[in-house]
């Protein structure tokens, strides 16, 4: 059975004077630092979810090595992306969890997903989610198990929620270190904080 990391990077992001993922970050662009992080990761396969900007993203991003899928309906929500994957995922019978990172989460290291990705392995659960000093965080561990229940939904809404509320079965991996920041606004670029 294959892992595969799903990077969700379709919103449109509000106050970058540029499509929010090609936004600078340490000498690269912001999705270019997550999925140079992915390829790091204990997985399959790693693909990227496009939809705000697509075009310009995809021609400005390096996505060598990744599987690119634009969702036409991103405008929808959070939901939008998520199903989208699934969808496709869903086709091959081989693939028996995703790992749902955020597009806007550099710093994810390789250690936080062997931790996720062995306890899934291990452990006969819906999801497993990593909690970062007392507070759950992000990339998430879903199960094949839990999938039908992402492809129903519609609009906004939260992944941590979601599967408190219909997992039936979910395993923490704590980590003794915050969250790696997420690049929410242009405000939490690291040239804004100069």
């Amino acid at each position: 059975m294959s892992i595969v990391a799903v990077i969700l990077a379709a919103d449109h992001g509000q106050g970058f004077p540029t499509p929010k993922y090609l936004s600078p970050l340490r000498g690269s662009t912001l999705l270019d630092a997550v999925v140079a992080d992915a390829m790091s990761w204990p997985v399959d396969e790693v693909m990227v979810v496009l939809g705000a900007d697509a075009q310009d993203v995809e021609a400005g991003a390096i996505l060598s090595g990744v599987s690119v899928l634009v969702d036409p309906e991103w405008a929808e929500g959070t939901a939008s992306p998520i199903r989208a994957s699934l969808d496709l995922l869903s086709r091959d019978r081989g693939v028996s969890h995703v790992i749902l990172a955020r597009g806007d989460q550099p710093g994810v290291g390789s250690d936080v997903i062997d931790r996720i990705v062995a306890t899934a392995k291990a452990e006969p659960v819906d999801a497993v989610v990593p909690k970062y000093r007392y507070a759950l965080g992000w990339p998430v561990a879903v199960a094949r198990s839990l999938w039908d229940v992402f492809l129903g939904l519609e609009g906004a809404m939260d992944v941590h929620d979601l599967i408190a509320t219909h997992a039936s079965s979910t395993q923490e991996v704590w980590f003794d270190h915050l969250s790696p920041a997420v690049i929410a606004g242009v405000d939490d670029l690291p040239s804004a904080r100069r």
